[in-house]
C-alpha cells in the first residue's frame, strides 16, 4: 500500500531484523504512515490492510520480544539520510528533549515529568507520561526556505526515582545524548558534524568527551566562570586554565556592540553582537570556546549568549546554524498531532523503547521519500484553502497528505487490475476514512 520509491528505502532496514521481524517492520510502518486514527497497535495493522489476513499477536510480539535494536535502526535511518548531503559539508544535527504524555497506572516506564507547555518560571507543572531525548538530522530545503529536522536515535530517559525502583544506574538526559551523539561520531567516523542543543544540553557532559569529528553548538549562561589560555612558560605543573576573565554579563554592559545582519528564523534582521574565546572550565575543561553574545535578537528581551567549540565559526554562522534547532520543535509538533507519537500504552518496558521511535522513524522517512520525490518537479501538488491563498511551499502535513494519497492509489488500482472492483474490495478503505 505503498509506492515504490518507500518500499526501496524500507529495504535499507533489512539488516536491522530477521527476515520475519523485517516483514512486519514493513507492515508496520506502511501502516504507520497511513493510519489516520490513534496510532495503537491494532490501529496501525487495521491501516495497513492485514487485520483478518494475518496474525495479530505476531506485530505485538515483534515490539515486546522480537530481537532487534533501536540504534541499528535509527543508524541505518541516518545513512540512507546521509546520501542526500554532500560527503564534503558538514552535517548538522539537532538534539533536544520532549514529553509524550500518558494515562494509566499500567503503562511501563511511565512516570511524572515537567511539562514545558504548562509551566511557567515561577511555577512548574508536571505532567504522567515519558520523556525522551531525541538526536535529529537537520535536512535544509533552500527553494522553499524551509528547514526540517529528521529524527535518527532516541532514548528514553527515566528519572532518579524510577530507576532507584528498577535497581538502575541513574543517567541524566544530557548523559543519553551524549551516548548518542557518540555512536554517530564511531559510525560516521569519515563526516564532520555540528551538534546543535538549548542550554539543558551545553555541559560537561556532553561537551567533554567530543570526538574529533564533532562540534557542538548551544546557549550559554551569562554569568559563566571564564578564563583565559593557561600560561604554558611557568615552572611546575602545568596550569590547563590561565586567569579569570569577564563574564558575558560583564561584558554586556560594559564592552562596545558590533552591528551585524544575519537570517535569522528566514528573515534578515540586524542584531549587535560581541564575539570572544575563552576557557569555560566547568564545561569544556582546557578546551577554547567561541562566545556570542547577542542583544536585540527577535522575541527576546534581555541580552543572550551562544556558545560553539568550532572558533572558525563567525557570529551570523554561529546564529544562523542555531535558528535551525527550532525545527526539532516542529517536528516533535508534527508527530503529536499527525502520527501518533503518543498514541501507544505499553505495559511492557521493551515494547515502550521500541513503539514511540516509530513515529519519529515515520516521520524522517515522509520527508525524505517526498525530497526525493519533489526533485525535478515544477509545480508541488498541495491544498491550497481560501483562508491561506498565499501558500507557496508544502508542509510536513502536505508531503504526508502526498504519500497517503499515493499509497492509496496502489491499493485501488492493484485491486481493480483483478477483474472486479465492488463494496466488499473498497470496504477496508472507507473503514480507515470513516475512523479517521
Amino acid at each position: 500500500m505503498l509506492p515504490e520509491k518507500v518500499l526501496l528505502c524500507l529495504a535499507c532496514f533489512q539488516n536491522c531484523f530477521t527476515d520475519p521481524s523485517f516483514d512486519r517492520f514493513v507492515t508496520l510502518m506502511t501502516g504507520w504512515i497511513l493510519c489516520i486514527s490513534r496510532h495503537t497497535v491494532t490501529g496501525v495493522i487495521g491501516a495497513a490492510g492485514v487485520v483478518g489476513k494475518r496474525e495479530h499477536g505476531g506485530f505485538h510480539r515483534f515490539f515486546n520480544t522480537a530481537s532487534w535494536n533501536v540504534d541499528d535502526v535509527g543508524l541505518a535511518l541516518m545513512a540512507l539520510i546521509l546520501t542526500l548531503l554532500p560527503e564534503n559539508d558538514t552535517v548538522r544535527l539537532t538534539i533536544d528533549d520532549t514529553l509524550a504524555r500518558h494515562t494509566g497506572k499500567h503503562i511501563a516506564a511511565g512516570a511524572m515529568h515537567r511539562d514545558p507547555l504548562l509551566s511557567t518560571a515561577k511555577k512548574p507543572f508536571f505532567r504522567f507520561g515519558h520523556q525522551w531525548v531525541v538526536l535529529s538530522i537537520v535536512l535544509a530545503f533552500p527553494s522553499w526556505g524551509k528547514v526540517f529536522s529528521l529524527p535518527v536515535l532516541v532514548r528514553l530517559y527515566r528519572t532518579e526515582k524510577l530507576n532507584k525502583k528498577l535497581g538502575r544506574p541513574h543517567q541524566k538526559k544530557t548523559d543519553l545524548g551524549a551516548q548518542m551523539i557518540g555512536l554517530v561520531a564511531e559510525t560516521f567516523v569519515n563526516r564532520a558534524f555540528l551538534v546543535i542543543g538549548d542550554n539543558g544540553y551545553v555541559n560537561r557532559s556532553v561537551i567533554r568527551p567530543l570526538r574529533a569529528n564533532i562540534h557542538f553548538m548551544g546557549r550559554g549562561r551569562m554569568d559563566a566562570a571564564l578564563y583565559a589560555r593557561p600560561n604554558r612558560n611557568k615552572k611546575g605543573r602545568p596550569s590547563v586554565r590561565g586567569q579569570r576573565v569577564a563574564s558575558p554579563q560583564w561584558r554586556a554592559k560594559h564592552n562596545r556592540w558590533e552591528t551585524i545582519e544575519a537570517c535569522i528564523y528566514g528573515r534578515k534582521c540586524k542584531v549587535q553582537v560581541q564575539v570572544f574565546d575563552a576557557l569555560w572550565y566547568i564545561v569544556g575543561y582546557n578546551r577554547m570556546l567561541r562566545f556570542v553574545l547577542i542583544r536585540d535578537w527577535p522575541g527576546h528581551k534581555k541580552d543572550d549568549v551562544l556558545v560553539t567549540t568550532d572558533l572558525s565559526m563567525t557570529a551570523e554562522q554561529v546564529i544562523e546554524n542555531y535558528c535551525a534547532r527550532w525545527s526539532l520543535e516542529e517536528t516533535f509538533e508534527w508527530v503529536k498531532g499527525r502520527l501518533g507519537f503518543e498514541d501507544p500504552q505499553n505495559r511492557i518496558e521493551k515494547a515502550v523503547e521500541r513503539t514511540a521511535p516509530m513515529a519519529l522513524w515515520a516521520y524522517s522517512l515522509v520527508v525524505y521519500w517526498y525530497a526525493q520525490w519533489s526533485q525535478g518537479r515544477r509545480q508541488l501538488p498541495f491544498r491550497i484553502d481560501p483562508w491561506n491563498r498565499h501558500k507557496k511551499n508544502p508542509t510536513f502535513a502536505d508531503m504526508l497528505a502526498t504519500l497517503r494519497r499515493q499509497g492509496w492509489a496502489v491499493w485501488v488500482s492493484d485491486h481493480a487490475v483483478k477483474g472486479h472492483f465492488d463494496q466488499k474490495h473498497l470496504e477496508p478503505l472507507l473503514d480507515l476514512a470513516a475512523n479517521g
